[in-house]
């Protein structure tokens, strides 16, 4: 970089090892793993994921595929897929589709967008100190308070009452521009599933600028079918 008069970096981030159980990986011992192995059987997200959000900062990773297969239960399958196919289900379900914001808002909805951009704020500071898998845990909470948002609103309850259609437009949208926000972050991490995520959503609105603050996502787009982003790994 010197002799090609490129200004050389002021950090230079080193990682710890990842281990395999509690062992280096040695060829020797034969616990060697290769990461395209893992790639053709649980997909190149997966991965990037596992690996980013096990290797903590300055300590050191663990690797075992019963880990790798929880982990993509549990944070992929269960938080985030779950939340991305519930939600563009019930916009198929009660609106044939079309996400609008018709602001019948509560109290709740102040809180849960207030908590959505303070997670975008925390993240950033998270990766501004090299925090990678804590930054990661952050953009999840996104997801986790997404779904309990669905919990605390119960849509299926709003959908029975004629009366209650513009606050469960209202709240469905409040869900989609939470993901959307979630998946701009994601996109750094997991390129393939956020892009999935956007096609899902219909949006075309990725940049980082864009989750600044609430309420970007378009009112009165329509998304489109929902697709499984991870299956659950049951054997």
């Amino acid at each position: 970089l010197h002799l090609l008069d490129i200004e050389l970096p002021k950090k230079i981030f080193g990682h710890p090892w990842l281990l395999f159980g509690n062992d280096k990986m040695s060829k020797s011992k034969g616990n060697i793993t290769y990461a395209e192995d893992l790639v053709a059987k649980y997909g190149v997200d997966a991965v990037r994921y596992y690996l980013l959000h096990e290797m903590p900062f300055a300590n050191d990773g663990t690797y075992t595929e019963e880990l790798l297969i929880e982990t993509i239960n549990g944070n992929l399958a269960n938080v985030l897929g779950n939340l991305v196919n519930r939600t563009i289900g019930m916009a198929n379900k009660y609106f044939d589709g079309i996400i609008e914001n018709k602001e019948a808002n509560e109290d709740i909805d102040k809180e849960f967008k207030e908590y959505i951009i303070g997670k975008v704020n925390t993240v950033d500071e998270k990766m501004n100190n090299l925090r990678v898998a804590d930054a990661i845990d952050e953009l999840f909470d996104i997801f986790r308070r997404s779904n309990k948002y669905i919990d605390e609103t119960m849509p299926w309850v709003l959908a029975k009452d004629e009366n209650k259609k513009d606050r469960l437009r209202t709240v469905l949208y409040n869900l989609v521009e939470s993901i959307r926000i979630g998946s701009v972050l994601l996109r750094a991490f997991m390129p393939e599933t956020a892009d999935k995520i956007f096609y899902q959503i219909n949006t075309e609105l990725k940049d980082y600028d864009s989750i600044k603050e609430f309420g970007n996502y378009k009112s009165g787009t329509k998304v489109n079918e929902p697709e499984v982003l991870f299956k659950r790994i049951e054997d």
